[in-house]
């Protein structure tokens, strides 16, 4: 079987479903769109693939733009199937799955490349929404789009399976997202960033902004930076800077007071294993980040979540709480965090393990046709 992957918050979502496959004796391949350069990320020789990874572009070579974007979009897409063709046969990919997921333009791109081969498109987290067109953006069009292509949905709960009526093939539900899968083998890794250790046994609290739509507004990145430094008298702050997040705080003269503060700690984007290490640690988190709101309703964890809207249920009125539009919100929500701590959620089932039962189902069915 083949996974159609494109960047880093994929792969850590995608990962226990392609253990979970060679567990059961599948072969499973790699096909990288590009849009991150994956072998950086630990976890590749962490599943040990069985079988092969192939790359259609370099991320280097992606201009860092919307119109970069689109046109190494247009051009990988176009070129793909060339490519595929120098490491497979493309005749023996026909009807077999091709795994996409997510909502990025990778996501896509994989989605109608997979149809372009005459394989079957599998979609995991499937059916999210924010009924949103435009916020997220590209998020909400890519899932819409990939629906449309898919044939497979694999969909984490009610809310999504319901997001998905009357789309065309089956839908599994898999009530919880993979990235519980995920979390639960981070617990077993060892720490690899610098000086990490010596910061998880203070008390702190994690900051993350790193969305376009937050950061393009200047004055409300200053607004909510203030804040941010009043609660960090009280507790740490341990702020993770995307590059996007850095060149912004940059630009505009306060990085530089940033890293000199004994208020703050500071790091880039850190492996993920030792990310979620970060956030299990700390006392609360506020986070743009929708893949964050998942992660922390899994731990039971206090989260601000500080977009317009959101396409995911998990911890709404639960463990997090969404983000009113007032600055104050921020302050308000660190004096009252305690409230919004939950008992980490457990499973029955891993979504993982019912991802690759259908999947190895499908590869029998195609065997016995």
């Amino acid at each position: 079987m083949f996974f159609f992957i494109g960047t880093e918050a994929e792969l850590i979502k995608v990962f226990p479903v392609i253990m979970k496959c060679q567990e059961k004796g599948a072969v499973c391949n790699i096909i990288a769109s590009g849009q991150n350069d994956l072998k950086k990320n630990r976890i590749l020789d962490y599943i040990k693939l069985n079988g092969s990874y192939i790359e259609l572009s370099q991320e280097a070579d992606i201009k860092k733009s919307v119109v970069g974007l689109f046109r190494w979009f247009i051009s990988t897409r176009e070129n793909a199937a060339k490519i595929i063709a120098r490491y497979f046969n493309i005749k023996d990919m026909q009807n077999k799955p091709m795994i996409v997921h997510g909502d990025t333009v990778s996501t896509f791109m994989g989605a109608l490349i997979g149809k372009q081969l005459h394989m079957n498109v599998c979609h995991i987290e499937a059916g999210l929404r924010s009924h949103h067109l435009l916020n997220p953006f590209p998020e909400e069009i890519d899932r819409m789009l990939t629906s449309r292509v898919a044939r497979v949905h694999f969909a984490p709960g009610t809310e999504a399976v319901r997001n998905l009526a009357g789309v065309k093939g089956q839908v599994v539900d898999t009530q919880y997202n993979t990235i519980i899968d995920s979390l639960a083998i981070s617990k077993e890794m060892p720490v690899v960033t610098d000086s990490l250790e010596s910061v998880l046994p203070q008390d702190y609290f994690v900051f993350v902004m790193h969305r376009q739509e937050n950061l393009m507004n200047k004055e409300f990145v200053s607004q909510v930076i203030n804040q941010v430094e009043q609660m960090a008298k009280h507790t740490k702050c341990v702020f993770i800077l995307h590059k996007i997040t850095e060149n912004t705080l940059n630009e505009m003269g306060i990085l530089a007071r940033l890293q000199t503060s004994p208020d703050f700690i500071l790091f880039h984007r850190v492996d993920y294993f030792d990310f979620m290490k970060i956030l299990n640690c700390s006392k609360y988190v506020i986070t743009d980040g929708g893949s964050n709101q998942e992660e922390l309703h899994y731990m039971g964890k206090p989260c601000l979540i500080m977009r317009k809207t959101t396409e995911r249920q998990e911890g709404i009125g639960q463990n997090a709480r969404m983000f009113g539009g007032d600055v104050k919100d921020i302050s308000k929500f660190a004096e009252a965090y305690r409230d919004l701590q939950i008992p980490p959620v457990e499973v029955g089932r891993s979504p993982s393990e019912v991802i690759a039962e259908e999947l190895i189902k499908q590869g029998r069915h195609i065997l016995s046709t």
